[in-house]
């Protein structure tokens, strides 16, 4: 996990590293994503991947090519990320619930010390096709969510906690030990 790119040699050699998977096969480009992506026990949880520091520039370098003038350039782009870990998770609420409107939803990152707030959150929901609710309102399945917490002070196991209007709860493990 990068937790910064200070000093000139360090950072040059994470941007050179970061454009080379960025200019790599694709097998290989998935091959270093499926690194960050973690399988949830949770049946409510379908995908779940983790985006470090490190995977952000490589992602920046995908999306800039050979834009980067030099690793000042790279550290430029990658500053809003900076001192953060954001987790994507694609999860289904249950059919029973007939959601209109995205429910309440708290995330929360424990370690075995502490378990932390997001800072940012960004749901998108996910429809269910077909009919619609008496009232005519679509009915919402699941969501996508997208986020952001200071990065842990450790590389260890981390619990993802995602509490659903405030009823239940859906968890996954994030092992960040696994994660180049």
């Amino acid at each position: 996990m990068v937790t910064s790119l200070e000093g000139q040699a360090s950072a040059d050699g994470l941007v050179d590293f970061a454009l080379r998977v960025a200019r790599a096969s694709t097998a290989e480009r998935v091959s270093f994503h499926a690194g960050y992506r973690s399988v949830a026990v949770d049946p409510g949880i379908d995908y779940l991947s983790v985006i470090t520091e490190l995977r952000r520039l490589v992602l920046l370098a995908e999306m800039k090519g050979d834009d980067w003038r030099d690793a000042r350039d790279a550290a430029d782009a990658l500053a809003p990320y900076r001192g953060r870990i954001t987790v994507d998770a694609g999860v289904r609420f249950h059919p029973q619930n007939g959601y209109t409107v995205v429910p309440r939803l708290d995330v929360h990152l424990a370690s075995p010390s502490a378990m932390q707030p997001a800072v940012d959150v960004r749901v998108e929901p996910i429809f269910a096709p077909g009919p619609t609710a008496p009232d005519g309102a679509s009915v919402i399945t699941g969501a996508i969510i997208e986020a952001t917490f200071p990065t842990p002070p450790s590389r260890g196991v981390h619990t993802l906690l995602i509490h659903v209007d405030g009823v239940y709860l859906l968890l996954a493990t994030i092992d960040l030990t696994r994660m180049p």
